[in-house]
């Protein structure tokens, strides 16, 4: 199927498709709604939820391939954010669904850091390390 300029819209559409898959998920929804404060590190993300780092990164996995976080590693860790995905129109709708989560009081599920992830104990203890 193609629109008058002769684009596929099947290739647009099915990356909306995709996002909402990927958001449909009460679990996923929540890592997203999570990553709207920030980059996390998978423990951190665990710990807000309450799930296994398996459960956790099986998520991430589906976001990822929607397009809709991005990671990187530093060390041993994988930090994850929220991207833009696509061409601009699925960008402006991503950024726009993120705006109207992020702006519900509702939906705010807090970080858990009352005990150190083991990301961050990485980091004291190489920061000990390097001042003695």
């Amino acid at each position: 199927m193609t629109g008058r300029t002769g684009r596929h819209r099947g290739s647009s559409l099915s990356r909306y498709t995709a996002i909402f898959k990927a958001l449909s998920d009460e679990t996923r929804l929540r890592i997203y709604i999570l990553l709207g404060r920030g980059e996390l590190c998978v423990c951190h993300i665990q710990a807000a939820l309450g799930t296994t780092q398996t459960k956790v990164s099986r998520h991430l996995g589906v976001l990822r391939n929607a397009g809709l976080v991005t990671a990187r590693r530093e060390g041993l860790w994988i930090y994850y954010r929220r991207s833009d995905p696509g061409p601009p129109a699925i960008r402006f709708f991503t950024r726009d669904l993120a705006r109207l989560l992020d702006k519900d009081p509702d939906l705010g599920t807090p970080v858990g850091r009352e005990g150190q992830c083991e990301c961050e104990e990485e980091v004291v203890s190489h920061e000990k390390e390097t001042h003695h």
